[in-house]
């Protein structure tokens, strides 16, 4: 096993051609990510760009992931320093990067998490190196290789930039989200949308056919996510926490009262 491997097993994962699952978290919970964190899942996106998850609550939930053999990765509001530095130094396994439409954008990204040479992130790790077992100076020597970085692809010119993109190295997962895609196109609302289908399967093709990096996208049922699967997906979102919440109760409620 690689040493960024054995650091980071969703790398491992990855690397081996497995398909990945997990779920997007949007409420600030210790408690919640303590239980999906042992449900199968093999990560958990923690989400700061459209959830109220302040940076002291990320702190305690991507320590919450301990033992557990789900592996943190949070979601930020975008590529500058001072959004991916915090989340970083608090533990997260990688970093997950909305609204990718050209190179440079993806060239920052892989800027933000990466010390120098290779990049620009700030050193200061100490709540890093704690949750990942190290010395903060062997953290230094083995996060650049070991953080893993995911961009998405979220509106048409992203599509359509995708081969500049994909030529960028460090980037490990190329996932397409078809909400802000759909949105983008007119179709918000519409996952059957055939514009929709035509310019994700674009996107498909051009992410496996560059072999680097993994396609990943989300599910909205389990069929849905096998199919992924079956079409070499190895990134694939399964909903989130109050999807899952709000879903189960729901269900419930019209049982009973069926």
């Amino acid at each position: 096993m690689s040493a960024e491997g054995s650091l980071n097993p969703l790398r491992r994962v990855l690397a081996e051609g497995r398909a990945t699952l997990g779920y997007l978290v949007t409420m600030p919970s210790v408690q919640l990510v303590q239980a999906l964190a042992r449900t199968g899942v093999d990560w958990l996106m923690l989400d700061t760009e459209h959830a109220p998850v302040g940076i002291e609550s990320l702190a305690a939930m991507i320590a919450a992931t301990g033992g557990t053999p789900a592996t943190p990765i949070v979601r930020v509001p975008g590529v500058r320093p001072e959004m991916v530095k915090p989340v970083l130094d608090c533990g997260a396994f990688g970093v997950v990067f909305p609204q990718i439409a050209t190179r440079a954008e993806a060239e920052a990204t892989v800027q933000a998490v990466r010390y120098a040479p290779a990049g620009r992130r700030g050193y200061g790790p100490t709540y890093a190196a704690l949750r990942w077992g190290l010395s903060n100076l062997d953290y230094l020597k083995a996060a650049n290789d070991a953080i893993l970085n995911v961009v998405l692809i979220e509106s048409p010119e992203g599509v359509e930039a995708l081969d500049e993109i994909l030529s960028v190295p460090g980037l490990d997962v190329v996932a397409i989200a078809r909400g802000d895609l759909s949105q983008a196109l007119g179709v918000a609302g519409q996952p059957e949308h055939p514009r929709l289908h035509e310019v994700v399967a674009k996107a498909e093709k051009a992410i496996l056919g560059h072999g680097r990096v993994a396609l990943g996208g989300i599910a909205f049922s389990a069929d849905e996510a096998r199919a992924m699967i079956a079409r070499d997906y190895r990134f694939v979102v399964l909903g989130s926490d109050a999807g899952l919440l709000t879903g189960a109760a729901q269900r419930m409620v019209q049982a009973i009262r069926a």
